[in-house]
Order: structure tokens, then C-alpha cells, then sequence
């Protein structure tokens, strides 16, 4: 053992980390020995070095062993100092540096830097890296080593994680509208020892692009009273839209205001207002074609509004005077003329009501025709005439009724001698039901002997009812209104026919004559004037479009059924028609690029005979699927020779005839991984130098170029041929 001031030995020792010390048996880190000539025995002490009492030296033995546990990520190595002591007085030591070395031992897990990872991604978007996770190791590099996974959420396998980088990327092109974001559980783990892992959660949210149109999800109808305010709202159109946020925000207008439309409509809430007073006597039905417009799209719908009558018209007389002249009699009741009022209201607010206001004793008006007769017999008392003067009130049955009136003037004057005389006509008069309101059915003609000969013509009874009236001066009866109500029927109309002098009440002359109204063939008739469907391209043949179907007025039986036909517009015999049942289906293969529309021209023709036929327009959009792989605008460029590494050569751009979204983003690459060295090709088309090119070495180059459109379920691509001509630049001398 060497004295106070004698050399110090050095040992250097290596020691694994320990977790932790048993108390009865404590790690031997090595065995200190001394000895002394002086005064044995010899002591062992450790007067520094010896931070936070991790070791313990025997005092006797010279054993150093571990007392604490040691961790190698706290503290990688010691150096003790340890003491011998003799045992003379006074003792003398000696010391001794001991270097300790701790050796790693992998008892550290992986640990993300974070719980929760949040990132975005825009959908449509080519496979892309999204966002970096990161797991630490604290042990040494020799188990630091940490390996990733995704153990949950990525069951359509839409994303992929870097083993060894914990790049998070995208497998294929997003789709906010089916899922709007991702919840993955990605695991950290050392690939010696797979339980030492840790987890941590990935949140990737997809961002929208404006990518879907506006669409109308209803059929819009409306009605409106025709004394509505200015300013009233009719309906509140709506649409819907499957983007988010600002690409969703609809506005909408009605392109056609140059009409002068009465009707107007808030830009964002859609609510269709009235901006100017309506009138349905002037137009009763509007249809205002509505556009709804997003940032990027723009659709249109048909709007259909109806007016609903308001009783704001009075009754109107035909004449505000009417005047005859009767002779007197002595019968209690005759009938002396007939007043007749029209309303330009519709329904209840158009049904007159006529009355003698005030009520007069001598004659009365039927409050449905309009007929007035007397209540009592009419003499003269010693007097050549007598003139009467009453007003009658027409009345609407509105819920507020409105009325006008008009004055009827009866001059009774004595007997005239002779009356009427019906000439012969036809008993029995056969007309079709659809003939036109007006056309003539039959004419009487009546001669008088007196000297006044003047003929006036009356129909009485409920002739008028059944839409027929007659012309008082010309005897000819004519349609008043529409007979295909009446179907197949017989009507007989009474005509009277009285002359312009006095006569008894009962000269006059009556006749009758039988009208057979005749059903005769209508055409059919479709539930829509035009049908509208959307077929996608790639239809299989055979596949239902839509079904027409078609109604007919006629009463005779089997000609409700109908053959139906497709007569104009089927280019290539694109569509058939079942004949019985009306249902289009495709008939052959369908291409968008080549005919995106049909309008074909549909017929249904019945039973009746003459067969009579209907038609009808089919329009058929056909919706593009993406079928068509993009193609380079180009295949020839030029670059110089000796331009520097990185000068972009061209932007390759690509079309494709599909629409949208089947179209771009397109997606760029080379194929040829030889062409690389000498050039480079960005995902968005930008081709650069990799080095510097020289034409007198290689004059042209030949590069496979993929592009690939960003079509939805499966992108297509096409591989192009690019050729690169090497430009030359004076850089050889002779």
C-alpha cells in the first residue's frame, strides 16, 4: 500500500444499470485489496465520488458493491475515489480513482411526442404524405430503434404509415361528402421487443372542395290569392349541397326578369316574394325558372305558381237597359225577357244570383237564369200602353258579394193579330262532343203575317244548361260552351219565336228539336307534357330509364289502351319502349362523349277508330362515369443544352374528355426510371433538368410519361411517349 503522497492506480470498470438492489445480496461491482507493512489490518473508506450513496465499499473486505439502483439515462458513469487506512497512530492512507462505466440495458418504452396527432388533408387530392408522428426512446441508440404502425381506423387501408419515418400518407384520393375525417390509432414499437410499444391517436380531418353542384330535392308548387300584398312571400325554394362552409353557400336568382315577372327572390334565403300586384284574370299560373348557384356550380329548377281567384269583380249586364214590349194578358204568369250578367271571377265568386230590387208586384226574375216572368195577368185600362220600369241586381256568391244592376223597361201594348209561324226544320240533329263553342247546330226560321214582321227567337227551358243557346235575331243555335261533359247524350232544345208587335201569350210559336251529341275519338293524353331522367353512361343494356304513362277521355271501352312508340330522336336506337307498359329502357351502349342528350319523341296510340295519337317528350341526360384516360396536349418539346441542373424544361398539360370530377387534378410521372437521371417530373406536371444536358452526346430523349386523372371510384391513366429535341448552342470550336 502505497503512502499519503504515493501514485494513485486507476481502474476503469463497467457496471449495467439495475433496475433495483436486493439488500441481502448486493451486485459486486469489484473488490478493493490493500495491504500494509505499517499496521495491518487496512480499511476501505469512499470519501467522494459517491453521489446520492449508489455504491457501498466494505470497510473490512474492500467489497464495492451497489446500493442503489443505477439508471443509465440519469447517469452514465462514476468516478469514486476510494481510501485505504492502516491502522497505526497516527494511520496513514492511501487512495485510489475508480472509473465506473454504466451500461445500457433497454428498459425504456417508446414514446410518442405527442397523445394526439391532428392534421388535413383536401379530399380529391392525389396519395400525398398528410402529417409526421414521432416516438423517443431514451434508452441508447442500440434500443432506440423504433418501428410504426396503424392499428386502427384504417380499415378501407386508405392510408399507409412509414415504418422506420412515421410519415402518415395517403393511399388514394379522399372523399369529404362519405367520410369527413379519419380517427387512426398508430403504435410505436422496438423491433426487438414488441412489447415495449406505445400508442397514439392520428385525427385527420378532410377538407372540402367545391366538388358537388347544388340539387333541388323536390318539386316546387305554390299557390297565391291574387290579392296578396307586395311584398308577400309565396314559397321558400330550397336546395341542398354536400360541400361544407363557403362551397355551399347558395344563392339564388330567376334569370328571366326581363319578363317583368311579378315575383322576385331574396338572393340567400330562396323565399320567392311578390313584387308587383297580381291580376289572375290577366294570367292565372306562373313558371319561373330558378337558378341555384355556389361558388363553382350553377342548377336550375321550374317553379310553379298558381293564382287563386279573389272576388274582386262585380257582376256586368250585358246591357245596363233592357227593353220589350209585351201585349197584355189576361194569364197569371208569362215570360217577358231575359237579363244576363257575367262575372270574370272564377268558382263561387262567378255564380250570379239575380233579383228585382225592391221587390216589385207585378214581375219577378228567376235567380238562376235570369228569366223574368210576370205574377200576374197585365191589362190595359183605357190606354193604348202602359211602360214599367223595375231593377234588377245581379249578385256574386262570393264570400263578400259584390253586385251591379240594370234596368228593365216593359211597354204592354194591345193585341197584335198574328202570330208566328215556325217553318219546317229537322227533328233530329247528330253533332260530335268536341265541336268548338259557337259553331253553329241548327237554325229555325219563323215568318210573321202582320205588318210588322220582325222575329225575335227565344230558348227556353234548360237548354242553356246543357251549353247551347240561340241567336234572338237569326234563329241559329249555337255551342255556348265546351259539350265533352255531356258524353254520349241527347239533348232536346224548345225554342220560341215571337214577333216585334203585341200579341196574346199564347200567340206565339213553339218548336223543339232533338240534339244527339256523339262521343268521338280523343287522343291520348300524357300525365306530363315532357319527362326528364339521368342515365349514367356505362348503363348495362336492358336497364329501366323512366316509364310513360298516358290517360284518354274517351268513355268507349278498349280505347284506354294504348301501343306506344318512340318515333324521333333515337339516335343509334340508343332506347326502346315496351309497347303495353311505356317503360324506356337502354337498348345499346350509351357514350356520354359522343351523345349527351336525347330528346326522343314518344307516341301512344289507342283503340278507338280512327286511331287518334298522343306524344309526349323523353329528354335523356347521360351522366358521364370516368371512361376516358387523360392524353398529353403534347408529345414534342425542346430544351437548350448546357442549361443548368434544375431548369424546368416544359409544364406538361393533359385533358381529358370526361367531366368533372372525372378530369383533373391530373397526376404526373415518369415511367422509364433510366430517363430520372437526366430528368425530374413533379406530380403537377413541371418537367426540370436533373444535370446538364450536352446535344452533342445525346441529341433527343424519349420519356415515358404517366398521367393520371383524379376519376372517382378508379382513376385511369395513359402512357405517352414525350420526346425531348436537344437544342444546340455554339460550344465546340473548329
Amino acid at each position: 500500500m502505497k503512502t499519503w503522497g504515493s501514485t494513485v492506480s486507476l481502474f476503469i470498470l463497467c457496471k449495467k444499470e439495475t433496475a433495483m438492489v436486493c439488500s441481502l445480496s448486493l451486485p459486486t461491482v469489484s473488490v478493493i485489496s490493500a495491504a500494509s507493512i505499517r499496521a495491518e489490518p487496512v480499511s476501505f473508506y469512499l470519501p467522494s465520488g459517491n453521489f446520492e450513496e449508489m455504491f457501498h465499499l466494505d470497510q473490512l473486505g474492500g467489497a464495492l458493491t451497489v446500493e442503489n439502483p443505477l439508471d443509465y439515462e440519469s447517469k452514465k458513469e462514476f468516478s469514486l475515489l476510494i481510501e485505504a487506512r492502516d491502522s497505526g497512530s497516527p494511520p496513514f492512507s492511501s487512495f485510489l480513482e475508480i472509473h465506473i462505466n454504466i451500461t445500457d440495458v433497454n428498459d425504456n418504452f417508446p414514446q410518442f411526442t405527442q397523445a394526439e396527432y391532428r392534421c388535413e388533408v383536401y379530399e380529391n387530392s392525389p396519395p400525398s404524405g398528410v402529417c409526421d408522428v414521432l416516438a423517443l426512446d431514451a434508452d441508447s441508440p442500440n434500443y432506440s430503434t423504433v418501428w410504426y404502425n396503424i392499428t386502427e381506423g384504417n380499415n378501407d387501408e386508405f392510408f399507409t404509415l412509414d415504418p422506420e419515418n412515421g410519415l402518415v400518407s395517403t393511399i388514394v384520393s379522399l372523399d369529404r361528402e362519405s367520410i369527413p375525417f379519419f380517427n387512426l390509432t398508430v403504435e410505436a414499437a422496438e423491433p426487438d421487443n414488441p412489447l415495449h410499444t406505445d400508442q397514439a391517436t392520428v385525427i385527420i380531418s378532410v377538407l372540402d372542395r367545391n366538388d358537388n353542384a347544388p340539387r333541388f330535392s323536390q318539386i316546387h308548387l305554390a299557390e297565391v290569392s291574387e290579392n296578396a300584398p307586395i311584398g308577400h312571400t309565396v314559397l321558400q325554394i330550397t336546395s341542398t349541397d354536400d360541400d361544407v362552409d363557403s362551397n355551399a353557400v347558395i344563392n339564388y336568382y330567376i334569370p328571366d326578369q326581363n319578363q317583368d315577372l311579378p315575383f322576385d327572390i331574396e338572393s340567400t334565403t330562396g323565399c320567392i316574394f311578390i313584387r308587383r300586384s297580381l291580376d289572375r284574370e290577366a294570367q292565372d299560373h306562373y313558371v319561373l325558372k330558378v337558378n341555384a348557384n355556389d361558388s363553382a356550380w350553377s342548377v336550375s329548377t321550374d317553379v310553379s305558381i298558381f293564382v287563386l281567384d279573389f272576388n274582386d269583380n262585380r257582376p256586368v249586364f250585358s246591357s245596363n237597359l233592357y227593353s220589350v214590349a209585351i201585349p197584355e194578358t189576361k194569364h197569371l204568369e208569362i215570360f217577358v225577357l231575359q237579363v244576363f250578367a257575367t262575372d270574370t271571377d272564377i268558382e263561387q265568386n262567378s255564380e250570379i244570383v239575380y233579383v228585382v230590387e225592391p221587390p216589385n208586384e207585378l214581375f219577378w226574375v228567376d235567380a238562376s237564369s235570369g228569366d223574368v216572368f210576370s205574377k200576374q195577368p197585365l191589362l190595359l185600362h183605357n190606354s193604348t200602353f202602359e211602360i214599367y220600369n223595375f231593377t234588377i241586381v245581379a249578385f256574386d256568391c262570393g264570400s263578400i258579394p259584390l253586385h251591379s244592376n240594370t234596368t228593365v223597361t216593359v211597354r204592354l201594348e194591345q193585341l197584335n193579330l198574328h202570330p208566328p209561324k215556325f217553318l219546317p226544320s229537322p227533328a233530329l240533329v247528330s253533332i260530335p262532343y268536341d265541336l268548338l263553342v259557337g259553331t253553329e247546330v241548327a237554325k229555325f226560321t219563323a215568318t210573321d203575317l202582320d205588318v210588322n214582321s220582325e222575329v225575335f227567337y227565344l230558348m227556353f227551358g234548360h237548354g242553356k244548361n246543357f251549353g247551347f243557346d240561340i241567336d234572338p235575331l237569326s234563329g241559329e243555335i249555337y255551342t255556348s260552351r265546351s259539350l265533352r261533359d255531356q258524353g254520349n247524350s241527347k239533348v232536346i232544345l224548345k225554342v220560341l219565336a215571337k214577333n216585334s208587335g203585341v200579341i196574346h201569350g199564347t200567340d206565339i210559336a213553339e218548336t223543339s228539336v232533338n240534339i244527339n251529341v256523339i262521343e268521338t275519338n280523343d287522343a291520348p293524353l300524357f300525365t306530363s307534357s315532357w319527362y326528364v331522367a339521368d342515365v349514367k353512361e356505362d348503363t348495362p343494356t336492358g336497364t329501366s330509364v323512366l316509364t310513360v304513362s298516358a290517360l284518354d277521355q274517351d268513355s268507349a271501352l278498349d280505347w284506354d289502351r294504348f301501343i306506344f312508340r318512340i318515333v324521333d330522336g333515337n339516335t343509334n336506337s340508343s332506347f326502346s319502349i315496351d309497347p303495353l307498359n311505356g317503360i324506356v329502357l337502354v337498348n345499346s351502349d350509351l357514350d356520354r362523349e359522343r351523345w349527351p342528350v336525347y330528346n326522343l319523341t314518344v307516341t301512344a296510340t289507342d283503340h278507338g277508330s280512327p286511331p287518334a295519337t298522343g306524344t309526349t317528350n323523353v329528354i335523356v341526360n347521360i351522366v358521364d362515369v370516368n371512361d376516358n384516360a387523360p392524353q398529353l396536349v403534347t408529345n414534342k418539346i425542346q430544351v437548350k443544352e448546357n442549361q443548368p441542373e434544375g431548369t424546368i424544361v416544359a409544364r406538361l398539360n393533359a385533358f381529358d374528355i370526361d367531366l368533372p370530377p372525372n378530369q383533373g387534378p391530373f397526376t404526373f410521372w415518369l415511367s422509364n426510371l433510366s430517363a430520372e437521371s437526366t430528368f425530374f417530373l413533379t406530380p403537377d406536371g413541371v418537367l426540370l433538368t436533373r444535370r446538364v444536358v450536352d446535344r452533342e452526346h445525346v441529341s433527343e430523349y424519349r420519356l415515358l410519361v404517366v398521367v393520371k386523372d383524379a376519376g372517382f371510384p378508379l382513376p385511369l391513366s395513359s402512357t405517352t411517349t414525350l420526346h425531348i429535341r436537344v437544342d444546340d448552342e455554339n460550344d465546340n470550336p473548329p
